[in-house]
């Protein structure tokens, strides 16, 4: 990493000067100083340094993760090549931008950081900004679970945007990313909350009760499947009409074509032309 390269010299110098003071003269040791004082500073700032020269030489991806996108991700599948590396760069920043915590299990695999990183990318694949910055921290569990939110609810999913947490159940997130025509998709339907929550959502259509019935007519679940499925008491409208719109895009255009046309605009992305180019590359950024 770039932090750990521009570290050496300093640390080189305070180890030389740190020798001369032993060897000839004390007089050397205020020379120590700077050397301590900047390796102090590159290792506080060392996050932003190793991300900021990631984002202008991105690594590429693990080889195994590739193989797993290219085989297992609809998503994935259905982008261009050059659309294809954006999203393999992207993922790749998301996954070191933001720390991903285990529950109840040892670690969270590379695989698996990936997969839920798919899905932040997906919603933002259209925009410059794609990180989702105000929540960098993932937790991830093996089944659903409990929160001090929903101590009652053995819930799939959640946000806590007081910690910048988002949380997730493996057992549904993985079938939702990998088939979400079968199996609603948690990890987008959390991103959506999230982005709405940093967004001002008065950006976005009005959408009334009446809406669940042609969510439904989209997708074929009801109302009632998708809040047992998530199962928390909260689950609302407008992210699982986005989550529609991203997942039945063909669909959703044909049933609710103005709210079609204003998802489209807000996040640069045409669900319904997957197989061709489904962002405006001049909005985006080299990235």
């Amino acid at each position: 990493m770039l932090s750990r390269i521009l570290s050496v010299p300093f640390v080189l110098g305070a180890i030389g000067f740190l020798y001369l003071t032993w060897e000839q003269d004390s007089s050397w040791a205020i020379y120590i100083v700077p050397n301590v004082i900047m390796m102090a500073v590159i290792y506080v700032f060392s996050p932003q340094i190793d991300f900021w020269w990631a984002k202008r030489n991105t690594p590429e991806m693990n080889p195994n993760v590739r193989l797993l996108l290219t085989k297992k991700h609809p998503f994935y599948q259905s982008l261009s090549e050059k659309e294809q590396k954006r999203f393999r760069d992207r993922v790749v920043l998301y996954m070191m931008a933001n720390e991903f915590m285990p529950q109840k299990m040892e670690e969270v695999p590379l695989d698996l950081q990936a997969i839920v990183s798919s899905n932040a990318i997906q919603l933002t694949f259209g925009l410059k900004d794609y990180l989702l910055s105000a929540f960098e921290h993932i937790i991830i569990y093996p089944r659903p679970f409990p929160s001090p939110q929903y101590p009652t609810n053995f819930h799939t999913s959640e946000i806590y945007p007081d910690d910048k947490v988002i949380l997730f159940a493996i057992e549904q997130l993985v079938p939702g990313t990998m088939n979400p025509q079968a199996h609603y998709n948690i990890g987008l339907h959390e991103y959506i909350r999230a982005y709405l929550h940093m967004y001002d959502e008065g950006q976005f259509p009005t959408l009334e009760e009446d809406h669940w019935e042609k969510l439904e007519q989209i997708s074929g679940w009801s109302k009632e499947h998708i809040f047992k499925y998530i199962n928390r008491p909260d689950v609302q409208l407008p992210p699982v009409s986005i989550c529609h719109f991203f997942t039945f895009g063909k669909k959703f255009q044909a049933l609710l074509p103005n709210e079609f046309q204003e998802y489209k605009a807000i996040f640069n992305f045409d669900p319904a032309a997957m197989g061709s180019s489904v962002v405006d590359d001049s909005l985006l950024a080299i990235k």
